[in-house]
């Protein structure tokens, strides 16, 4: 059996109502930050990682939670700050997505940014897509 060393980043949405805890199995420089293209992304920048082993745990009140999203994907943003906190869905059951990387106390560590275009994709490409990529998300939404 492989023993897994998991660590952790922590980070808060700039009004400190959601706190997050993110366990990688590697440093943070192996992440590159994703800048997305789509018209609503454009709106509404932001910045996000995941890998398929990642798991991270929002801990706030469920109450500060909003919710948007298309059929496949939901963007959660802290309802009193506005900031993104994440982007997921469900995949066989389970919450998963991406964390916006401005939450994070060690940002500066990530790698290079890197533009993505999602919108090219079909809805089963992205979901597959999302299923090898995204992490497991809990907290908002879950």
């Amino acid at each position: 059996m492989v023993d897994i060393t998991f660590m952790p980043h922590k980070g808060t949405c700039t009004c400190n109502h959601w706190k997050v805890e993110v366990r990688l199995t590697g440093p943070l420089t192996n992440l590159n930050p994703r800048i997305c293209d789509c018209d609503y992304c454009q709106v509404n920048p932001s910045q996000i990682i995941s890998d398929p082993n990642m798991s991270a745990m929002f801990i706030g009140n469920e109450a500060l939670i909003k919710k948007n999203g298309d059929q496949l994907a939901n963007f959660y943003y802290c309802q009193h700050c506005n900031d993104l906190l994440a982007v997921g869905c469900l995949i066989d059951g389970q919450l998963r997505g991406a964390i916006n990387t401005t939450l994070l106390q060690d940002k500066n560590q990530l790698g290079e940014l890197v533009k993505i275009q999602p919108r090219l994709l079909s809805a089963a490409e992205k979901l597959e897509r999302w299923g090898m990529l995204w992490g497991n998300l809990s907290g908002p939404g879950s």
